[in-house]
């Protein structure tokens, strides 16, 4: 059975696929090159590919074998779900796999700017796996929150969210309905802040209207931590917006990183056992990430590519534990045991 991998997605299974029967051959993101690929492997069962790849009608005409269509990450906004289900082509996603990666992140980026559950309040857009889990904790050790979800059955407000010192963004990137994300961040949106906020970015670059991203008042929003650029790679100046950039990682631990493509493995092989092959993963800063990315925002795709494996704090040991809670002397205990616990 030939499956196709797209240039990115970690390679930690190939040897326990090849094992059970599968020939394996990498496509490039590039669109053009991708196509002259599946042309020459016309036959293949199966695809695995990332957010950064759009699979459509296309792509699935030049594939007339395929089986399984396996997208590694969240979102589905690069998938045309209907393309591929009238062709009765099944398509797996990695939704959920990396929504403690990105909580990870952003309890980072809070505390790298600043906050405080005892004098600061957190606004959430889209309270969804990621958004959810934030309110949860950030209410259990007696953080303010306020979220606003307009695909729920109480949305809560967007007026209160804006009234917040900081702002997390969790929506998925939908350009048709009445609660379309696509541009929604512009001056309208910002209009009833009453005074500055501290933005967090890691869902979709897409949400932001491209004028305004590149416009704001800088006075009156501040972009405090970013993962994500109306466009990618972004420019330099684009990384230059943010105190804390990084290069489209906030879901990659090692769960969130792997979550996906376990997906597609389960749905292309039931009961392929992946014990043993599971990396060891090590600690992280965002300060330390975004230091390094903003030496050298043209490596965007290859750190990306080439991201470490990473812990969720779930797994860091007691040194990994004390070296975190040392850097945020001001924080109180019972923050940091709810969170290694979360």
């Amino acid at each position: 059975m030939k499956v196709l991998f797209q240039a990115g997605v970690p390679d930690i299974f190939f040897p326990l696929l090849e094992k059970a029967g599968c020939r394996i051959f990498r496509f490039a993101t590039e669109t053009a090159r991708a196509h002259d690929s599946f042309r020459e492997h016309r036959d293949a069962a199966a695809v695995f590919f990332r957010a950064n790849f759009a699979f459509g009608a296309t792509e699935a005409d030049l594939l007339p074998a395929l089986r399984l269509a396996a997208l590694v990450s969240t979102g589905t906004d690069n998938v045309d779900a209907a393309a591929l289900q009238t062709r009765g082509i099944r398509l797996t996603t990695g939704e959920g796999a990396n929504a403690q990666a990105v909580f990870d992140y952003v309890i980072q980026a809070l505390l790298c700017g600043g906050f405080n559950p005892e004098v600061h309040s957190v606004g959430v857009v889209g309270a969804g796996r990621v958004g959810s889990r934030l309110l949860r904790f950030l209410r259990s050790v007696g953080g303010r929150t306020a979220y606003y979800d307009p695909l729920l059955p109480e949305p809560g407000s967007l007026g209160e969210v804006l009234q917040c010192d900081f702002v997390t963004f969790h929506t998925e990137l939908t350009k048709t309905g009445p609660h379309k994300t696509a541009g929604m961040l512009d001056a309208a949106y910002f209009a009833p802040a009453h005074k500055k906020i501290r933005v967090i970015q890691t869902c979709r670059g897409g949400i932001w209207n491209p004028v305004f991203y590149r416009t704001f008042d800088t006075t009156r929003i501040e972009l405090l931590a970013q993962d994500v650029y109306p466009q990618e790679p972004p420019a330099a100046a684009d990384v230059q917006r943010a105190r804390y950039a990084t290069p489209h990682i906030a879901g990659y631990s090692t769960r969130g990183r792997l979550g996906g493509i376990l997906k597609g493995i389960e749905a292309l092989a039931p009961g392929l056992s992946v014990t043993g092959v599971w990396p060891q993963g090590r600690a992280w800063f965002l300060d330390t990430e975004a230091a390094d990315f903003m030496r050298r925002p043209a490596d965007f795709s290859a750190i990306r590519d080439g991201y470490f494996w990473r812990k969720e704090f779930d797994e860091y040991d007691a040194a990994e534990r004390a070296a975190f809670r040392a850097r945020f002397p001001g924080i109180a205990d019972d923050f940091f045991a709810g969170l290694f616990g979360a």
